[in-house]
């Protein structure tokens, strides 16, 4: 079954269990941005949609997911139609999505050379301390509104290299200032691009 068909469902069930998928759906809300000397005050909605990444996962790099061994009811399409398995851990993590994209807007977000951004937050999960890594895009849609897409979310294991890895090298912005920057159009560069 494809992504958006679960989501319409609003539920995945996998060995006997149903996993509640109507945080997935995707929430809408305001983002307040300040006057500028060039610039007046703006009141953007953001809305955000979720992808099937969120909340599951892809075979790595020359292999494929073998579903007779994961199990056919956690097989999910996304967007190209790629297989994907559902995961067990993502899912879980999925759940504070919705309450953390409200957050964006009193934090930076880093640059991860792909064209879209990287937030990475620690959370503590049963007393440790891990990376949350959630890549979006934004772009502009009607008057006032831009289109959030999520485009994946997971915790990184330790040692584990990636687009958002190294933390150090990559550039960051402050979510309002890309948001309001998408919305006028402007380029967005990623300052730490050019340190050497």
């Amino acid at each position: 079954m494809t992504w958006m068909s679960y989501v319409r469902q609003g539920f995945i069930e996998v060995n006997g269990a149903r996993y509640d998928l109507s945080h997935m759906r995707g929430p809408t809300f305001e983002l307040a941005i300040a006057a500028t000397a060039r610039y007046p005050a703006l009141t953007l909605l953001i809305e955000v949609e979720f992808t099937s990444h969120c909340v599951s996962f892809g075979p790595k790099e020359g292999e494929i997911l073998d579903f007779d061994v994961l199990g056919q009811d956690r097989r999910i399409l996304d967007h190209r139609r790629v297989a994907r398995a559902f995961c067990f851990d993502r899912y879980r993590w999925s759940l504070s999505l919705p309450a953390l994209v409200r957050t964006l807007n009193g934090h930076f977000c880093n640059f991860t050379g792909q064209g879209n951004w990287l937030v990475i937050r620690a959370i503590d999960d049963q007393g440790r301390e891990v990376d949350y890594e959630i890549y979006f895009r934004l772009r502009r849609q009607e008057k006032n509104a831009l289109r959030m897409v999520v485009e994946s979310a997971y915790v990184r294991a330790p040692d584990t290299p990636g687009a958002g890895v190294p933390h150090e090298r990559k550039g960051r912005i402050r979510f309002q200032v890309m948001a309001a920057k998408v919305f006028r159009g402007e380029p967005l560069r990623d300052p730490g691009h050019h340190r050497r």
